[in-house]
């Protein structure tokens, strides 16, 4: 039941109704007000009747946005992985709170949301945790993923009735950006690892781009998952950091993630190097070694923090003038590799552990410029003769 009085010392209506009851059984009694005129009164006092009555009405939230995300953040620590909630705080942390966390939950509108990523699309200069930092635009993928953690966060406030809807489901986020994988030519992964052969990378740099293996996969592989007899290895561990800390997961990417690799003699031969000149650093480095089972580390035995690797790797490429591309592209160098080599598209997406052929065609659908010469001039000499 709702009731308008008119507060003459304020001089705007107000709505009195019933909120339900306490947990003594008293009934709890709320106020809205500030109407300047008697019909708006009106009008929000009759569509909350009809909220009330039909079980829709939640009480305005007083929590702001910032402090809702954090609490939601913790409380969803224990179900993510470390990477995904790192990936989540750095984006609640460094783009959401800044611009809408001091937003009152129940006040946070769709053009509030539109705003923040009209704002993330141009570099800025903003504090955060008392440090001025500065970024540049996030690209419309990177924009996709903190709407992604926002939407997340308001869908369960919504689940739970702490807000009536979910704001974030009325934006459109920017569209993601076309992915394309960059690759060495066979010239340049000759040269790439001539010139890191004595370089502690070579050896992560080398697994990835002859194994096709993603980064983590690589620094997570051990010496129990090589068969130096069948020539095999198997790719069933990704290396992640959690707080600065190398922590082996024994689950890859994906199912279809964990898969046998067959290898070559040759590949088995610098592993069997590598591994005798593991057993020179112990010696050398005595108590200080690091012992453990991993393929890639330090000469020290230290595994590598997957972030300081690609880091290294690039600074590497830029000492050697090489081409300035990611880790992560020695294994699209990989895959082009093999489609130039026309290797079955099965055989080439189980060895890169993809779930579907379709993955590994739209994303490695290209091959080198000889290649492609060399197609162009049989369809040249079909037509003409040679």
């Amino acid at each position: 039941m709702a009731t308008i009085k008119f507060n003459e010392k304020k001089g705007f209506y107000e709505v009195r109704y019933d909120a339900g009851f306490d947990g003594n059984g008293k009934r709890i009694q709320k106020y809205k007000g500030g109407f300047k005129k008697e019909r708006d009164a009106k009008l929000f006092a009759a569509q909350l009747t009809v909220n009330i009555s039909q079980g829709t009405h939640i009480e305005p939230n007083k929590m702001f946005l910032f402090e809702y995300l954090n609490t939601w953040l913790e409380e969803k620590k224990e179900t993510l992985s470390p990477t995904s909630y790192n990936g989540y705080e750095v984006n609640i942390r460094c783009h959401i709170n800044p611009y809408i966390g001091g937003i009152k939950l129940s006040d946070l509108r769709a053009a509030h949301i539109r705003g923040l990523y009209s704002k993330l699309q141009k570099a800025r200069e903003i504090k955060i945790d008392g440090e001025k930092r500065s970024f540049k635009p996030l690209s419309g993928t990177s924009i996709r993923y903190v709407h992604r953690v926002l939407s997340k966060a308001l869908e369960d406030a919504y689940r739970e009735e702490t807000i009536p809807k979910n704001p974030a489901k009325l934006v459109t986020p920017p569209t993601k950006n076309k992915f394309e994988a960059g690759f060495l030519s066979t010239k340049q992964i000759r040269e790439m690892l001539d010139k890191l052969r004595e370089d502690a990378l070579y050896m992560p740099v080398y697994l990835s781009v002859v194994l096709g293996a993603r980064r983590g996969e690589v620094l997570g592989l051990q010496w129990t998952d090589v068969d130096m007899e069948n020539k095999l290895i198997h790719i069933r561990h990704n290396l992640i950091m959690d707080n600065g800390n190398p922590v082996l997961r024994e689950k890859t990417k994906t199912d279809s993630s964990n898969r046998v690799i067959v290898v070559t003699d040759r590949l088995i031969k610098t592993l069997k190097d590598h591994k005798l000149k593991q057993i020179e650093m112990k010696l050398q480095h005595g108590q200080l070694y690091h012992k453990s089972d991993f393929v890639c580390t330090w000469p020290d035995g230290k595994p590598f923090n997957p972030s300081h690797l690609s880091r290294s790797f690039s600074l590497r490429l830029q000492k050697y003038g090489l081409p300035n591309i990611r880790f992560h592209d020695l294994r699209h160098s990989n895959a082009a590799l093999m489609i130039a080599q026309n290797a079955p598209m099965k055989g080439a997406s189980d060895r890169l552990g993809h779930s579907t052929i379709q993955i590994t065609n739209d994303l490695y659908g290209h091959t080198e410029r000889s290649v492609q010469e060399e197609i162009a001039l049989k369809i040249d000499q079909a037509i003409w003769g040679s």
